[in-house]
């Protein structure tokens, strides 16, 4: 592990090296400025910029939609020999400091050097809970994510950043910092080759292993992630990496490496706290997409499509926890009750290696999607000779079909976990969800309304988002609203 980490390192400190020795110092002037006052007598004058539009936008051509609202031009302007352009965008102070569109642009931006995008979204949840083994209930509204994200790139088109910050009512630290990360195209900005054939990403992200958590919250169908995704989770991580697109067969395959601190440790102190042992963990994932054009939509078929298009995976992560890092010896659980693995381990087992698997498939086709992924996981090296190795294995397989072409779609998913892990090699035990949803899309991902139902019978995990807690068993009921931008 530490000749992987000082390899990582050593990559991306070349990189940077040379990123600095580009022409960083180069200006690149917005084409097709123009400034424009627009006159509200309601309202301070504002400052309007009209900016350059895709060729191929549905206004190009098209009369200037500020010219009947008393626009001029100051006559001395030095930006008068630019061309003004058919879409506008304004910037001022009206009441309030404003930056407006008219419409969702193409600015064709996308070449240059520095560039900020900011999105936003959020989502609103009621969720009831009634237990049938004497868990608590739970009726309450929640925001379960309240994310801000700032991304784009920065000296070079190569040189890549994305932050995202979370806030939500279930956790005490208020606002977080959830993703921080760079990443540089190797293959493009140091060699002048194919773009995306080889990356260098360092920061705290998403570590590649499954589909369910490298699918973003605001492209899930259900209100959540499945029990089963959460059991088999690797989440996030502060992490060095390797990604890249290879070209060999006859559709792209995708592949990213990982080596980071732990499982499941994103959100853990590092240094001295001691909630981290000092064990690396490794990762990677693997996918492509066999037939047909995706498409929008991670798992929805948006676009109906009239020929089947499919997708494949596969990931893993492996490493060695002790008890020197009690956030990380904790954070498995176990099957069926949901506890934590050191709680059920003898107390003179210091440390287990972990090896994780993780296969996965799905397809659209005419207005139907299929999704499913299986996980398996073995806990050994265990010092007590007691102990052999413990085996967990599960899935998640979920339906959907759109009864409305893009608006109105039902869901159906069945998610299971199976193994010894509880029982310490003795037997096995199970858990199961079983769930049944719908939603309207008012906007696509941007505005809509979900509303499931899922029965449990002894839930395997203790999860806050999911609103699932261990040994859970009844039914749990989720409506949310999510708005993004």
């Amino acid at each position: 592990m530490a000749k992987l980490q000082f390899l990582f390192c050593l990559a991306f400190a070349v990189s940077i090296c040379d990123l600095s020795r580009s022409e960083a110092s180069e200006q690149f002037p917005l084409p097709g400025l123009s400034s424009v006052v627009i006159e509200d007598p309601d309202a301070t004058v504002i400052d309007s910029v009209l900016l350059e539009s895709d060729l191929s936008s549905p206004n190009a051509g098209q009369a200037d939609p500020f010219a009947s609202v008393g626009a001029s031009v100051a006559p001395e302007s030095p930006l008068d020999d630019f061309q003004e352009m058919p879409v506008g965008i304004g910037v001022g102070y009206d009441r309030g400091f404003i930056i407006a569109s008219e419409e969702d642009l193409r600015l064709g931006t996308e070449d240059f050097p520095y560039r900020l995008k900011i999105n936003g979204w959020g989502q609103l949840r009621h969720t009831v809970f009634d237990s049938s083994n004497g868990n608590r209930d739970l009726n309450q509204l929640q925001l379960k994510r309240a994310r801000v994200v700032l991304s784009g790139n920065a000296i070079s088109t190569d040189l890549l950043y994305f932050v995202q910050l979370d806030g939500r009512s279930n956790a005490a630290d208020g606002l977080r910092l959830l993703d921080y990360y760079f990443a540089y195209d190797l293959s493009h900005g140091l060699w002048g080759g194919t773009k995306d054939a080889l990356g260098i990403k360092a920061g705290l992200y998403k570590i590649p292993s499954s589909l369910a958590r490298q699918l973003s919250g605001k492209e899930l169908e259900f209100s959540d992630r499945s029990m089963s995704s959460i059991y088999f989770d690797v989440n996030r991580s502060i992490a060095v990496g390797l990604y890249g697109k290879l070209e060999l067969l006859p559709k792209p395959l995708f592949w990213e490496l990982a080596l980071f601190n732990g499982l499941v440790t994103g959100g853990s102190d590092t240094g001295s706290s001691r909630a981290l042992d000092n064990n690396n963990a490794f990762s990677g994932r693997v996918y492509c997409y066999p037939t047909g054009d995706w498409g929008p939509g991670e798992l929805a078929d948006f676009t109906n499509h009239q020929t089947l298009v499919t997708r494949v995976g596969a990931g893993f992560a492996v490493t060695t926890i002790d008890r020197s890092g009690f956030a990380e010896f904790s954070s498995l659980r176990t099957v069926d009750t949901g506890q934590p693995i050191s709680a059920v381990l003898p107390v003179d087992v210091d440390s287990f290696d972990v090896a994780q698997y993780s296969v996965d498939a799905s397809l659209k086709y005419r207005g139907v999607s299929l999704t499913s992924e299986y996980y398996f996981r073995n806990l050994s090296g265990f010092q007590d000779a007691t102990i052999a190795n413990l085996f967990d294995h599960g899935f998640w397989l979920q339906a959907g079909v759109f009864l409305v072409p893009e608006k109105f779609e039902v869901l159906t998913r069945w998610s299971r976990v199976v193994g010894n892990s509880g029982t310490l090699g003795q037997s096995d035990r199970s858990s199961d969800e079983i769930a049944a949803g719908a939603v309207w899309y008012f906007h696509g991902q941007n505005a809509k309304l979900t509303t499931d139902a899922t029965h449990l019978n002894g839930a395997a995990i203790n999860s806050s988002v999911l609103d699932i807690n261990s040994g859970d068993a009844g039914w749990l009921f989720r409506t949310q609203l999510q708005f993004s931008f």
